[in-house]
């Protein structure tokens, strides 16, 4: 019993120092990208896990801003000349 609860602690701090860690890492890297917009993009940072979006606006702030991001359209809004991959 002891060892399990042992664990569950750990697991809990564990969770606690990943939820800060993201947290100080977007304060102290996304959030001036995103307040401050760049004019040309920032390469995609390959340890952050992006998003899924289907507004335009948020999707150009996040690409400018080098966050992984996904652009949803419905399919007819999709050219038939655009290779899907």
């Amino acid at each position: 019993l002891v060892f399990r609860d042992l664990m569950v602690f750990i697991s809990q701090l564990q969770c606690t120092l990943l939820d800060i860690h993201a947290a100080l890492e977007y304060i102290q890297i996304l959030y001036p990208l995103l307040t401050n917009v760049l004019s040309t993009p920032m390469h995609a940072n390959p340890n952050w896990m992006g998003c899924f979006t289907n507004n335009t606006q948020i999707c150009e702030v996040l690409y400018f801003a080098g966050v992984p991001v996904w652009l949803v359209h419905r399919e007819e809004f999709i050219p038939p000349t655009m290779n899907v991959v």
